[in-house]
């Protein structure tokens, strides 16, 4: 499944391509999650939740496809 199509089911709340978005961008939503050298968990749960909230803003429409 390509990436596109696999935002487009995360956006219609399909929860099994939430998750694999999320795995996909664990490592950097982690590595923000960082303060100090140390893992901040009301960090991580921000990021998280901006994770989620920017699956359902993301607009398609604005990146260009034609390379």
């Amino acid at each position: 499944m390509s990436f596109e199509e696999l935002l487009d089911r995360a956006k219609d709340n399909d929860s099994e391509a939430i998750l694999e978005l999320f795995e996909m961008y664990r490592p950097l939503l982690v590595t923000y999650s960082m303060l100090d050298e140390r893992f901040d968990p009301d960090t991580w749960q921000q990021q998280c939740q901006q994770f989620l909230v920017a699956i359902k803003r993301f607009d398609k429409k604005r990146i260009d496809t034609e390379k």
